[in-house]
């Protein structure tokens, strides 16, 4: 990379660093109560001396109910700043606005291995990757969803470099960021579909492909172990990561759930107005106000005998009760789970309407614009581009399937809103970046002469964009 490129490349990491702390400072979360949910919840838990601990659906005490690393994180700024208060949640979300910028350093690392030759697609994709309102406003949260997009693009920047190298050390420190993808979201492991295809791609032969997916995985496995060993000694049987499959897929496929975690209320709708005619920061106020209203399924679909009951069982068999009656919800009519099931991949190609935050137009222009991006830069990618994306297309779609078969949310889509910038920037960048045609006057056998006389190898037209 030579020097006009690293300097651009870190203007856009800085740029986005930038957008996300005046977000953070803009919005003003970290003075919103009840913003942390059950990673606060650990977080304290663990800085009590009461272990990775949690009330859950009627029990309290160790859980899997979360992957480990984000509560630790959180746990890490209570440490700094005390629990729950403003000044942590403000180094959190501070924290946050640095990690941006490892999240964007990583689109463009990932942009330069797809599109070699061609800058245009790394300065597109990362200048989308800045400035995408949902990833900038991922800052501000505290969610694992911000942590998650970035581990999962560099655990794809190590696949690629592994398959150009077919080094085993590459494939273990790629298998180690899917260690952590996963103990941060389970269901990003599923970047590991696009890690196989991108070391058949680059290897070309299975045989080299398979030694490299070998390593990567006995070090992802490395990774994850003890984890796993300690939801044993916990539980008292296997768990992978998180126990709650069960509880979700009860949460978005119970009797009275729309395909989500959350309840549509019209009362919510109300504080949302309350805040529209003020400053950014009393919006962002009534959308946490109508988010807190909405609320959760469990406030509506579970009793109190149905907490107590859950409480007298352990943790995994109380996701797998929810399970059970999930399917026997579904079993009364047949046809509801195919509906559902297209309401939620419709949920998460657009929006989810049961959740308050994604109603405003802030946000559905912003993500239906880089919807519509990314499938134009799709289309406009050369092919040998289009070929280099198919890891990260695998990638999303199996997110995509996983949540549209099981329950979505806005904030599950927000990992493979950086590949969608990339998508983008393969396609726009030969648009908008591509040099102007000037015609020469020199006769043909001229200029193949300057050429080899001066050392040109070749002239690719789409390699100067």
């Amino acid at each position: 990379m030579d020097r006009k490129a690293r300097l651009i490349g870190a203007s856009i990491v800085l740029l986005a660093i930038v957008a996300r702390v005046a977000a953070v400072l803009i919005l003003r979360t970290h003075e919103v109560p009840r913003s942390t949910y059950e990673h606060g919840e650990i977080a304290a838990n663990l800085l009590a001396g009461k272990g990775f601990a949690i009330a859950f659906l009627g029990g309290d005490g160790p859980t899997s109910q979360q992957a480990p690393i984000y509560p630790v994180v959180v746990a890490a700024a209570y440490a700094i700043g005390g629990v729950e208060t403003p000044r942590a949640l403000l180094i959190l979300e501070l924290s946050q606005a640095i990690l941006g910028g490892v999240l964007v350093w990583g689109v463009i690392r990932l942009a330069q291995q797809i599109a070699p030759g061609r800058p245009g697609v790394a300065v597109v994709a990362g200048l989308l990757a800045a400035l995408h309102p949902t990833l900038v406003y991922a800052a501000t949260h505290v969610q694992v969803a911000g942590l998650g997009a970035t581990l999962l693009v560099w655990t794809l920047v190590w696949a690629n470099q592994a398959g150009a190298s077919s080094r085993a050390m590459d494939a273990a420190i790629a298998g180690g960021f899917l260690a952590a993808t996963a103990l941060t979201d389970p269901i990003l492991a599923l970047a590991g579909l696009g890690m196989a295809w991108a070391y058949w791609q680059a290897c070309g032969d299975l045989g080299r492909a398979f030694r490299l997916l070998a390593c990567t995985l006995a070090a992802a496995l490395i990774g994850i172990a003890p984890w796993l060993v300690r939801n044993y000694r916990v539980h008292g049987e296997f768990v992978a990561i998180k126990s709650t499959f069960g509880y979700a897929f009860w949460q978005g496929n119970g009797r009275l759930s729309e395909g989500t975690d959350k309840v549509r209320r019209a009362s919510a709708a109300v504080a949302i107005r309350e805040g529209s005619d003020g400053p950014l920061s009393a919006l962002n106020r009534g959308l946490w106000r109508a988010r807190h209203i909405a609320g959760y399924i469990d406030d509506i679909a579970l009793t109190a005998e149905d907490k107590r009951a859950l409480g007298r069982v352990s943790e995994p068999e109380r996701s797998r009760i929810l399970f059970r009656r999930a399917l026997n919800d579904l079993k009364v009519d047949p046809w509801r789970y195919p509906r559902l099931c297209l309401r939620r991949l419709r949920y998460f190609v657009f929006f989810d309407e049961t959740n308050p935050k994604t109603w405003t137009l802030l946000y559905r222009v912003p993500h239906v614009g880089l919807t519509m991006l990314a499938i134009a830069g799709l289309i406009l990618a050369d092919r040998a581009t289009r070929r280099r994306l198919l890891p990260t297309l695998a990638v999303a779609a199996a997110i995509a399937v996983f949540h549209a078969l099981t329950i979505v949310s806005a904030r599950f889509h927000i990992p493979i809103e950086p590949l969608m910038a990339i998508w983008a920037g393969a396609g726009l960048s030969r648009r908008m970046l591509r040099p102007a045609r000037t015609s020469s006057a020199a006769r043909p056998h001229h200029v193949e002469r300057v050429g080899i006389e001066g050392g040109l190898e070749c002239l690719d037209v789409g390699r100067l964009d």
